[in-house]
């Protein structure tokens, strides 16, 4: 049985996908120098989705001739899940792809790329853990409702956990990443790595606990990312809101039905786009064979749509926006991010900081947390810096503490220079992650608490 056979053998249901998928990759790991492990795998298999009697059905198997009973499975878990439901489930219709692409493969040997980028910074630090992967997606997928869609995606990756340590002082953690669809978004990484050590030496020895208050924050774009992604994506994904993840990642202080609500100020202009040339988080169509475009999360502070698959659009009146994405032939669609920022207004960053009479500048984060709904966070500072009558003074270390719309709503500049940054978002029961890019401009919020 192959995938065409697949749709063709329904077993009474009103829908079926089977999604083929093969991920092959080479992953290495430098503890100080010392190699922990390289290791090559290779997965492979086919997932199958139903819609019958009411219900939603998946089912999973490694091999082709798994398939048919993959088939039967999935159309008896729809059904006994149908059984239990007040409402049946129904997939929104859509104009589906038919399309076949791929990219380049991405040439990286992921262990003497390592030994090359110790070189840099063996005498910086005192740990200095460094991850590469290189690997490439295969995926074909086939709905009985007309999506016809290849696609062979190559990811490179590239994570360091640098750590100081003075007994004096006390230690240092710096998380650094980069990576995405090509070779070109690693360049110049061994410099940057080189700057982010001597910035923990530095930030070790010279900054100090922030006086705690209220300052005018000046967030640079690695803290633009992470606030975007935590208090903006996750609470935007539509299976979430309904509910899906409450078990197992939480809610969203969105409610079903009350869509339209104000989140920012009118600075405030949200995207989350999965065909951002070169991304980590890149892709042309979802896995549900609908062809990606920017969704407009936030316009002018108010929320304006959702991430969604072909499931929650129909739940909530819409069509899917093709935010549908399995990390694996194992895993099921649903909604995820990919590559959401910011988006760039007019201020030069330095303008921002000039203009800025008591605040405070944070270039990166530590550590972060947020509530279950993802309405209030607190996000670690690492490298920041006090503002007193435009000019930057000296480094200081502390927490942002901020509900979400007084984050967003009391932003009043945002900047024009944009860069994103990398990361694996997890979700879903069981878990999958999903290579992610987040960030944008420089802005700035007024009044937020800061201990």
């Amino acid at each position: 049985m192959d995938l065409y056979d697949v749709i063709n053998y329904g077993v009474g249901a009103s829908y079926v996908e089977v999604r083929w998928q093969r991920d092959v990759g080479t992953v290495a790991v430098l503890r100080n120098g010392v190699v922990e492990y390289v290791e090559s795998y290779r997965q492979e298999g086919y997932g199958v989705r139903v819609l019958a009697g009411g219900g939603l059905g998946f089912a999973a198997t490694t091999d082709a001739d798994g398939l048919k009973t993959a088939v039967e499975t999935a159309v008896k878990l729809a059904r006994v899940g149908g059984r239990l439901r007040k409402r049946s489930i129904a997939f929104s219709e859509e104009r589906l792809a038919k399309l076949r692409y791929s990219l380049p493969p991405v040439d990286l040997d992921p262990l003497e790329y390592l030994k090359n980028l110790d070189k840099v910074i063996e005498n910086k630090v005192n740990v200095r853990r460094l991850f590469a992967a290189v690997w490439t997606t295969e995926k074909h997928i086939v709905t009985s409702d007309g999506a016809d869609v290849y696609s062979k995606i190559p990811r490179a990756a590239v994570f360091a956990i640098l750590i100081r340590h003075e007994p004096s002082l006390g230690s240092l953690q710096r998380f650094v990443a980069r990576g995405g669809v090509s070779m070109s978004t690693l360049s110049r990484f061994e410099e940057e790595l080189a700057n982010e050590a001597d910035k923990l030496n530095f930030l070790l020895e010279k900054s100090r606990h922030v006086s705690p208050g209220r300052y005018d924050v000046v967030f640079g774009p690695e803290l633009t990312g992470i606030l975007v992604h935590e208090s903006i994506g996750h609470p935007f994904e539509l299976d979430r809101i309904y509910g899906r993840e409450g078990a197992e990642a939480g809610e969203s202080y969105i409610r079903p039905g009350e869509f339209n609500i104000q989140v920012g100020s009118s600075l405030v202009n949200i995207v989350d786009y999965p065909a951002v040339p070169d991304s980590y988080g890149f892709y042309l169509v979802d896995d549900e064979g609908v062809v990606a475009r920017p969704k407009y999360l936030v316009r002018e502070g108010v929320a304006s749509e959702f991430i969604t698959n072909r499931q929650y659009a129909a739940l909530a009146g819409g069509s899917s926006n093709g935010g549908a994405r399995a990390s694996a032939f194992d895993r099921e669609p649903i909604p995820r991010m990919s590559n959401t920022y910011l988006m760039p207004g007019d201020w030069r960053p330095e303008e921002i900081i000039k203009d800025t009479k008591r605040g405070v500048y944070v270039v990166s984060y530590t550590e972060w947390n947020i509530d279950d709904i993802r309405y209030s966070g607190r996000y670690g500072i690492l490298e920041g810096y006090l503002i007193e009558n435009g000019e930057l003074k000296e480094p200081v270390r502390g927490f942002v503490e901020v509900d979400t719309p007084e984050l967003w709503g009391n932003v009043d500049a945002v900047g024009r220079d944009f860069r994103l940054y990398i990361g694996t978002c997890g979700k879903g029961n069981p878990a999958q992650g999903v290579p992610v890019t987040m960030g944008g401009p420089t802005f700035r919020s007024r009044s937020l608490r800061v201990v």
